[in-house]
This record gives structure tokens, sequence and C-alpha cells, in this order.
């Protein structure tokens, strides 16, 4: 009985040391939160309902909202921060190259986006817009890579698209 009780106590110091851990972690700014919710997305967390959960803590939204498509970007920067006691908002600007749902549509016209964020028992999170995920476009020629070294098939219509791509990342620059 004694030794239950000293397992049970160190498990569940555990636990609190460990969820501890978790909320030293979590984003304790509007700007860090934001950061984080935009690293996650140009790293596709938003794309898959098993990712998700990831990104998802950072928002108020009850789930993760469905897409057709998503937008590849070049790169994101964080505008301008306003922050309240418990609201804040925080606007960035994406730098798009297109926009892909069975294809690839060319769009580079800079998207401006204002996120509005609440505080939540202490913490901050994104309460709107939910908007459609912002993937880099480094993160998607490497997930088209490892496909096509896993499905040589796939190998072209791979290599096309991020060539397309590519093609109009140079025009930015």
């Amino acid at each position: 009985m004694k030794r239950t009780l000293k397992l049970l106590s160190v498990a569940g110091l555990l636990l609190v040391n460990g969820a501890l851990a978790i909320a030293d972690n979590y984003p304790s700014t509007p700007k860090a939160l934001v950061e984080m919710y935009l690293r996650l997305d140009a790293e596709a967390a938003g794309l898959s309902p098993t990712t998700w959960p990831e990104l998802g803590q950072y928002t108020n939204f009850p789930q993760a909202p469905k897409w057709e498509a998503f937008v590849v970007i070049d790169h994101y920067d964080i505008d301008r921060v306003m922050e309240g006691h418990t609201r804040a908002q925080v606007r960035v600007t994406y730098h798009p190259l297109g926009r892909f749902s069975d294809k690839f549509v060319p769009g580079t016209n800079p998207e401006a986006v204002i996120f509005y964020l609440n505080k939540v028992q202490d913490q901050w999170k994104v309460d709107s817009p939910p908007i459609m995920p912002h993937v880099s476009f480094e993160v998607m020629k490497k997930r088209l890579e490892t496909n096509s070294a896993t499905s040589p098939k796939d190998k072209k219509a791979n290599d096309a698209l991020i060539q397309q791509i590519e093609n109009v990342r140079s025009t930015l620059k």
C-alpha cells in the first residue's frame, strides 16, 4: 500500500512538472503567439487533422477548418501589434506565390491579415479569422521531393510543380 502511494505521488509530481514545462513553453505575448502560429502554419500543420492539434492549441477554433486549397508563400512579416489587457490585434503581411488546390495558380499580391486574439485563462489565443493554410514553399518543396523519392511515378509532375513555383518566385527577387 505504501509503495503504491509513493508511486502515485511520484507519478503526480511528474505530471505536474510536465504540465508546468508545457505552460512555460506557451507564448506569453500576442506577438510571440502569432509568430508560433505562423511558423506552424508555414510548416503545414494546418493541412492535416493529425497535425492540427499542434496548431489548434493556439486558437479558439472549435475544430480544424476544412479547406479545399492552400496558399503557397515565400514569407510573411509581422507588421504591427496592438495589445490590451485581454484583447490584441496583430497585423501580418503574407507574400504569396500562388494558390494550390488541384493545380497551382500563381498569385503574388501581398495579403494583409489582422489576427484578433483574446486572452483565455491567462493564455493568448487567435480568435479570428480562420484563414486558409499558408504553407512555405520550402516546406512544400521538401514534401514534394520526399514524395518523388518514395513514389517515382509522381516525380515528373512534382518536379514540374516545383519548377512552376520557382519560376513565380524568381519574379519576386
